[in-house]
């Protein structure tokens, strides 16, 4: 059972950024700019948050595995940054990131551009135009195009790394830069009518996979095997809120993805890749009135194999809830653990396996609440405030 952390924030280590930031990164991370999974645990065992202003990236890293006290936030700042990114992690413990900048001469006005971390702490590489697969600025009738979604990046188990994103009226488009660093053209995947980002899995086997959602449904495509090319799988015939997708690899090799159903706001499960001989079912979780995608991880709790969601509630406090894995018929009880949040909360792993959930308040500051191992169940210790 999840029990709120009690409401006390205690500061850790004091940032060196201008002061003005904090309220830039509030105001970017409830604009929605939040990306999906902005916590993640490196390979030394210490955590970062990831988050956006109007000037760029911004970053928060643990000074020592579990430890309360931060390094950040620090800014990385971006030429023409369009405010928002999505963010992936190999198997290397990479950080890729992914994002849109405005610049002159380019198609459209606009390009896409990726960047890594390949270490926690250092700093990134430099940003890499990838291009832009919708260049064209009107329509026939001379109405502006519809903007491209954000892009995504999956980087897959044989060092590939596909960049693939969407523009409503045009399609699905994808770019793939070998292992050996060469990178092919663009690629057309279809689906004239998704709407939004695609929703990315990469299994621990580094097979890719990646929805496109459109209303109504999802088209579902995948690699076979690591390396693969991406084939259609099927189709997914189900009503979501738009921009509310998510995924979690939730078996070896099967994941799970999690939407909003439109009638209450409540998490909805699907596995497109059921066991063999069981239909796919779409399965209720509760969570109604909550907003944006979940966050999403797994942990034993009291023995048990435990998938653990955590969203922003219909008040704006973050909720968690947890259930066995894979056996959402049992339901979640979603339970309060936080005060107002700005943005989605993120969720993660820390170096001592504890669930650890991060937030950024509405004055633009991180606070951390980690898994208080004492207790059975799911139960927080106190909010720290560590930058």
């Amino acid at each position: 059972m999840a029990r709120r952390g009690r409401a006390e924030a205690d500061r850790g280590a004091t940032s060196a950024a201008p002061t003005a930031l904090g309220s830039g990164i509030a105001a970017a991370a409830d604009g929605g700019s939040a990306a999906r999974g902005w916590l993640r645990l490196g390979r030394d065992g210490r955590l970062t948050a990831y988050a956006s202003c109007a000037e760029g990236l911004v970053r928060w890293t643990e000074s020592a595995p579990g430890s309360d006290l931060w390094q950040g936030p620090e800014l990385f700042p971006v030429d023409g940054w369009a405010g928002r990114f999505t963010l992936a992690q190999d198997s290397n413990g990479f950080v890729w990131f992914a994002g849109t900048r405005y610049r002159e001469g380019a198609p459209g006005g606009r390009e896409l551009v990726i960047t890594t971390q390949y270490q926690t702490g250092r700093p990134l590489a430099d940003w890499r135009a990838v291009g832009n697969p919708f260049p064209d600025r009107k329509q026939d009738d001379g109405e502006p195009q519809p903007a491209p979604a954000d892009p995504v990046v999956l980087p897959d188990g044989t060092g590939a790394l596909h960049v693939v994103t969407t523009r409503f009226g045009a399609g699905v488009r994808g770019r793939t830069r070998r292992a050996d660093g060469i990178w092919g053209n663009w690629a057309d995947f279809q689906g004239k009518w998704v709407r939004g980002a695609v929703v990315p899995l990469v299994t621990a086997q580094g097979r890719a996979e990646f929805l496109a959602p459109f209303r109504g449904g999802a088209s579902y495509w995948g690699q076979e095997v690591a390396g693969g090319e991406f084939k259609w799988l099927g189709r997914i015939e189900a009503d979501a809120v738009e921009g509310t997708y998510t995924s979690f690899e939730t078996g070896r090799g099967t994941g799970t993805y999690f939407w909003r159903h439109p009638a209450d706001g409540g998490v909805v499960a699907y596995r497109p890749q059921a066991p063999a001989g069981a239909a796919p079912a779409f399965m209720s979780l509760g969570g109604a009135g909550g907003a944006g995608p979940v966050g999403v991880t797994r942990t034993r709790i009291d023995g048990y194999d435990c998938t653990v969601l955590l969203q922003r509630g219909a008040q704006g406090y973050p909720e968690i809830a947890a259930y066995p894995t894979e056996g959402e018929q049992y339901g979640a009880w979603w339970a309060p653990v936080g005060n107002r949040c700005a943005g989605l909360p993120a969720i993660s792993l820390d170096a001592r396996g504890s669930v650890t959930i991060a937030m950024i308040d509405l004055d633009g500051g991180l606070l951390i609440a980690r898994q208080d191992p004492t207790d059975p169940g799911l139960a927080f210790g106190p909010w720290h405030r560590v930058g």
